[in-house]
């Protein structure tokens, strides 16, 4: 899925007119979105295992 692709799914899920808001906020989901595949990506192309935040409850 491409930002465009992703722009478009928001944008179907609003009803009436984006505002500046929801705009903004679409774009920084993208960005979270690509950078942690990216993320995870890099990890994997290094044979990296991810370890887990150790705020986030889990372990």
């Amino acid at each position: 899925m491409t930002e465009s692709d992703f722009l478009v799914y928001c944008q179907n899920q609003v009803k009436g007119p984006l505002k500046d808001e929801d705009i903004i906020l679409m774009l920084t989901a993208w960005g979270q979105i690509s950078y942690n595949l990216g993320y995870n990506q890099a990890l994997k192309e290094h044979h990296i295992e991810k370890k887990e935040d150790p705020g986030s409850g889990k372990g």
